[in-house]
C-alpha cells in the first residue's frame, strides 16, 4: 500500500472482541473498467459494496513474522457502478493473542483502492461507529479456551444498527474515523486465496423445525452432512430479551476440560433474522431455544479454504473407502488461515501436523492447497528470523514452543514438498533456518545429543524409544538439508552434512541394533515400533534387517495416530504393503466404524474428533496400495506399482502438478485388467500387479490398458 493509506480506527476502542463499522461514499463518472482493492486489518473483516456482500470473511491471522501483517487483494470491478457507490467494512478486532495469532496491540483497518487509476484510501474522511449490538460476554458463561484468539460472540438484536451497510443508511450521527498510530508493521500480500463460501444451506433436519414454537426451553440439534466450518443462521419470531445460545458438538474438549467458541443471540420483539460472523465446526449445531420463541428457519453457511477435492481412491473394501474419505474430510476441516491440528480446541499450526497434512494434500487436493503450505513455511522462516531459532508453533502470540522431533520432521518435509512439486520456493525459503537448526545440534560419539526442547515430546503414547527416534529424524533432516543445498547450489555446506550423516551411519547400529531390533531405552524394556520404523525410513536400517523389523511392527503398537503414518510408511517402503494394510485396518477399524466423518486425535475418543495428523491412511492407500508416487521432481517421472492387498478392484486418481494420474484395476475370473492414464510430460514406470502376465513397461503420456 502507499503511504497515503492510513490505519484508521476509533481511539480508545481496543478491548477484547471489538467491532467497528466503517463507511465511505464515492462518486464515479462511469462504471469502472478496473477496480482493485487492498485491505489489511487486525483481525477480521466483512466487506460490502452497495449493500452486497463482497467478502464474507477477510483477513488472515497475523504474519508472516512478528512485525508484519497480511493484506488481501481483490477485484471489485463488478460491484461498482456509475454514480454514487457505498463501501462499508465491518472489522472485528480479537484484542488478544492465541496459539495461532499475535495481536498488533491495536485494532485498525487500512484500505486502498485503485479505480481506473483513481486512488481511494483509508483516512479521516471515512465514517466510523462502534457496533453497539456486539455486547460484552455474559460473565456466567465459560470463555473460549486460552489457545484461541477468537472469543465468544454476543449479539443483542435490540441494539442493532440495522442495514448500516446499505447505500441509503443515514450515517450522519457517526463520527469521522481516527487516524491511529500504525501498529501493523510491514504489510505483505496474503499468500492464499480468499476463503470459499458455499452459500446458505439447510441442515439435514431443517424441515423438522420450520415454524416450531418452543413450549419450554429446548435444545434443537441440527445435523450437518459432515464435520464442517460453518456460521449459524436463524430466523425467528420472539418476545424481546430472550437468550439463544449456539454451539456445536465439538464445543467441549473433555480431555483438557476446555471450551471452543459459542455464540449468543439476544432477541428483540417480533420477526428477526441473524447470521453470526464467527465460524465454528462440528457435525451437530445445537440451538438452545427458550420457551416462547417460534423458529421460522435454521440454516448454516459453510466456508473454508478454497481448494477442490481433486484426488480419490476407491476399492471393493468399504472400510478402506470410508477411511480414505474420513482422512480427506479430516484434512479439509483443519485448513483455513493456516493448517491446524484441530479446528475446535486450538486452530494451531503445529509443524508435526503440517508435515502430515502437506503429504496428504499431494494425493487429494488441487494446487490451491500448495499455497497454504508455502504460507506456513514463510511464517516459520519469518518467526525464526525474529527469534533466532525455529519454533514448532507459528504464528503465535502465546507460548513459544520448540518440539525438536516435530521440527526435524518438518525439515525433512521441505525436501519432500519439492519432490512432489518441483517448486524450489520452499527449499529457498526454508534452507537457512533449517541449516541453522540442524547445525546447532551437538554430536557426541558419532550420534546426536538429545535436545529436549520445550518439553520432551516424541509422540503421544507410552514407551517411546527416544534416542534411536531422534537420531533417525536428525539423519533425515540432515539428508534433506544436503539435498536442498545441492538443489540451490550451496555446495560449501554439503561436507558438514555428509560428515554428520556418516558419523550417525557408522554408529547407529553399533549403539542401537540388538540383533533382532533397534533399542535403547523404554519404560517397559521392549522395542518400540516408532523407533524401528524411523530406522527404515531414514535408510539407517539395511535391507537385511527388514524381516526382523517387520516382526516388531506387526507385534508392537505404541504409536499414536501421529506416528502411525510413519510406521505404515516404513512397512510399505520395506516391501510389506500387505502387512501394512492389515495393521492399518486393525488400528483404524473403530474410528472408521464410528458414526462421524473425521478421525480422532487418539485411538480413543478422549481428545478431539478431528485431528489432522490422523489421516495417514490416505497416503498409504494412494501412494502404496495404488502405488503412485513421483520418482522425478515435480512428476517429471513417476512410478505406478500397485499392491492389491487382497482387493479385486482399485481406482485411484492422483492430482499431480502435471495433471491427473489415473489407475484402475479389476480382478475377476482369475484375470486382471489394468488401465493407466498419465498426462503429457510425465513418464510413468508401470508395474502390473501380481497375477497379471504383462511385464513392467514405460508410458510417456497418454493411456494404456492391459
Amino acid at each position: 500500500m502507499t503511504e497515503a493509506a492510513k490505519q484508521i480506527w476509533i481511539n480508545g476502542e481496543n478491548g477484547e472482541n471489538t467491532w467497528i463499522c466503517f463507511r465511505r461514499k464515492i462518486k464515479l463518472d462511469k462504471a469502472p473498467k478496473s477496480a482493485n482493492v487492498k485491505i489489511a486489518v487486525d483481525s477480521k473483516y466483512r466487506l460490502y459494496i452497495n449493500g452486497s456482500t463482497v467478502v464474507f470473511e477477510g483477513g488472515l491471522k497475523r504474519g508472516p513474522s512478528k512485525h508484519e501483517t497480511y493484506y488481501d487483494e481483490l477485484d471489485i470491478t463488478r460491484y461498482l457502478k456509475r454514480g454514487e457507490n457505498t463501501i462499508a467494512v465491518l472489522v472485528r478486532y480479537f484484542g488478544k493473542n492465541g496459539f495461532s495469532h499475535l495481536s498488533s496491540g491495536m485494532g485498525g483497518m487500512m484500505f486502498e483502492a485503485d479505480i481506473d487509476k483513481r486512488t481511494i484510501v483509508s483516512d479521516e474522511t471515512w465514517k466510523a461507529a462502534k457496533h453497539p449490538a456486539y455486547v460484552k460476554a455474559d460473565e456466567n458463561d465459560p470463555k473460549a479456551n486460552f489457545r484461541l484468539p477468537e472469543s465468544n460472540i454476543y449479539f443483542d438484536a435490540a441494539k442493532d444498527l440495522g442495514a448500516w451497510y446499505e447505500p441509503d443508511y443515514d450515517d450522519g450521527a457517526w463520527q469521522n474515523a481516527d487516524s491511529v498510530t500504525p501498529s501493523f508493521g510491514g504489510l505483505k500480500p496474503g499468500r492464499i486465496p480468499m476463503f470459499k463460501d458455499h452459500g446458505m444451506r439447510d441442515y439435514i433436519n431443517s424441515s423438522d423445525y420450520s415454524d416450531f414454537t418452543a413450549d419450554e426451553d429446548t435444545a434443537l440439534e441440527m445435523r450437518l452432512p459432515y464435520n464442517a466450518q460453518i456460521t449459524p443462521y436463524l430466523r425467528i419470531n420472539a418476545p424481546a430479551g430472550k437468550r439463544i445460545s449456539i454451539k456445536t458438538d465439538t464445543y467441549n474438549d473433555f480431555e483438557y476440560d476446555t471450551k471452543s467458541v459459542m455464540s449468543v443471540y439476544y432477541t428483540r420483539g417480533g420477526e428477526q433474522e441473524y447470521e453470526f460472523p464467527g465460524w465454528m465446526n462440528g457435525e451437530t449445531v445445537i440451538y438452545n431455544i427458550p420457551a416462547g420463541v417460534c423458529v421460522r428457519s435454521l440454516k448454516y453457511r459453510e466456508t473454508g479454504y478454497n481448494t477442490e477435492f481433486a484426488g480419490s481412491f476407491e476399492c471393493d473394501d468399504d472400510m478402506l473407502n470410508t477411511l480414505w474419505q474420513k482422512s480427506l474430510r479430516t484434512l479439509y476441516v483443519t485448513m483455513r488461515d493456516n493448517f491446524m491440528d484441530c479446528p475446535d480446541r486450538e486452530r494451531t499450526q503445529w509443524w508435526g501436523d503440517v508435515n502430515s497434512e502437506m503429504q496428504m494434500m499431494m494425493y487429494s487436493l488441487d494446487e490451491n492447497a500448495l499455497a497454504l503450505y508455502k504460507k506456513g513455511v514463510d511464517t516459520m522462516a519469518g518467526w525464526a528470523e525474529d527469534n533466532g531459532y525455529m519454533l514448532t508453533v507459528v504464528p503465535t502470540g502465546a507460548d513459544e514452543f520448540e518440539l525438536p522431533l516435530q521440527n526435524l520432521a518438518g525439515i525433512w518435509g521441505f525436501r519432500y514438498y519439492y519432490e512432489y512439486t518441483g517448486d524450489k520456493s520452499v527449499p529457498e525459503r526454508a534452507y537457512y533456518i533449517s541449516r541453522d537448526y540442524v547445525m546447532n545440534y551437538e554430536m557426541r560419539d558419532g550420534l546426536a545429543v538429545h535436545r529436549a526442547g520445550s518439553w520432551d515430546w516424541p509422540d503421544w503414547g507410552d514407551n517411546a524409544d527416544i534416542a534411536p527416534m531422534e537420531n533417525a529424524w536428525y539423519y533425515m533432516a540432515l539428508s534433506s538439508c544436503r539435498n536442498m543445498a545441492r538443489l540451490l547450489g550451496i555446495y560449501d555446506d554439503i561436507a558438514a552434512y555428509t560428515q554428520r550423516m556418516d558419523a550417525i551411519k557408522d554408529n547407529y547400529d553399533r549403539v542401537f541394533w540388538k540383533g533382532e531390533y533397534y533399542y535403547d531405552n523404554t519404560a517397559n524394556g521392549k522395542p518400540d515400533d516408532r523407533a524401528n520404523a524411523l530406522a527404515v525410513l531414514s535408510g539407517l536400517a539395511g535391507e537385511d534387517k527388514y524381516g526382523d523389523i517387520l516382526n516388531v511392527l506387526q507385534t508392537v503398537e505404541n504409536s499414536s495416530p501421529y506416528m502411525e503414518k510413519y510406521v505404515l510408511d516404513a512397512m510399505c517402503e520395506s516391501g510389506f504393503v500387505n502387512e501394512a494394510a492389515k495393521r492399518m485396518k486393525r488400528h483404524y477399524r473403530e474410528m472408521t466404524e464410528f458414526d462421524y466423518s473425521t478421525l480422532w486425535e487418539y485411538w480413543n475418543k478422549d481428545g478431539t474428533l478431528n485431528h489432522a495428523w490422523s489421516g495417514g491412511p490416505l497416503i498409504t492407500m494412494s501412494k502404496y496400495i495404488a502405488g503412485i508416487r513421483p520418482v522425478g521432481a515435480g512428476y517429471e517421472a513417476c512410478e505406478i506399482k500397485p499392491c492389491l492387498c487382497g482387493l479385486n478392484y482399485i481406482k485411484c486418481v492422483v492430482p499431480s502438478v502435471k495433471g491427473k494420474i489415473t489407475l484402475e484395476i479389476k480382478k475377476e475370473y482369475g484375470r486382471v485388467r489394468m488401465s493407466v492414464s498419465v498426462p503429457e510430460g510425465v513418464t510413468a514406470y508401470v508395474y502390473p500387479p501380481s497375477g497379471c502376465d504383462e511385464p513392467p513397461f514405460k508410458l510417456s503420456g497418454g493411456s494404456r490398458i492391459i
